[in-house]
């Protein structure tokens, strides 16, 4: 239990050596950093090897003070990016949602899961399962094929690997089914998921790409298996297909 206090207030301390460095004072010192902080010079220069380690902090050989490394600048710019995608998102989810009826959801790829960042729900919504910020599996919910179906051959391996947990009887769980799936939702650009992850809900999604036409997220909507006959699904993909565009047009990607 002591070792992992210990861990703990490490991690706690590097959190705080990280938030000192701001845009008026972007470059600290070891004594700087000890004095704002409270901490013995050795701590603080044992915390800044191990963020200079992982590319957080970086050293200016001219005058040996610390500034933010390029791992930092990473870490922000994927907040930023979602924050944007989010922004630019949401007034067109809006629309896509009033037009169709059906709660809709913008979610991303992270670490073998689907984590939704929007979520719209008409007045006359039936419950679903789904929270903003919410982590989802990829193998059993539309958005989770469509982003999984554009990750690189060794990511799918590894998710597959983890083991493919059953939350319904209609759960795909053999390994080589999913792949089969996933092949087909690549080439026909979208998924469709029927009670899957739980009774009584489906989902359908499709992808938003980048300027490099890079997957960078998924609109998918839910809905009852009575609002997912084939011709209602066709009508969802073609609108969701309409407004994925116009999210990729109005992101600035440059």
């Amino acid at each position: 239990m002591a070792k992992q206090i210990e861990t703990l207030s490490s991690v706690h301390n590097a959190m705080r050596i990280l938030k000192e460095f701001t845009l008026e004072q972007p470059e600290l010192g070891i004594s700087e950093l000890s004095g704002r902080l409270g901490l013995a010079k050795s701590t603080v220069f044992r915390l800044i090897k191990t963020l200079t380690e992982n590319n957080l902090v970086e050293q200016n050989p001219r005058n040996q003070k610390y500034h933010l490394g390029i791992a930092a600048f990473e870490l922000g710019f994927t907040v930023y990016h979602e924050m944007e995608l989010r922004t630019v998102a949401l007034p067109l989810l809006d629309k896509l949602m009033r037009s169709i009826r059906r709660t809709v959801h913008l979610g991303v790829y992270d670490n073998g899961g689907v984590v939704y960042i929007i979520k719209r729900i008409p007045e006359d919504h039936q419950g679903t399962i789904s929270k903003i910020g919410k982590r989802v599996p990829p193998h059993c919910t539309a958005s989770g094929k469509i982003l999984l179906a554009h990750q690189c051959e060794e990511e799918m391996e590894r998710v597959c690997s983890l083991g493919l947990e059953a939350h319904t009887g209609k759960t795909v769980t053999k390994v080589d089914v999913l792949k089969e799936q996933l092949m087909q939702v690549k080439q026909k650009g979208y998924a469709v998921c029927y009670e899957e992850l739980k009774p009584g809900i489906c989902s359908a999604a499709v992808p938003v790409f980048n300027d490099d036409n890079e997957v960078i997220a998924a609109v998918s909507l839910t809905g009852t298996p009575a609002q997912f006959l084939p011709a209602q699904v066709q009508s969802y993909i073609k609108d969701m297909r309409t407004y994925s565009r116009l999210i990729t047009e109005r992101m600035d990607f440059e």
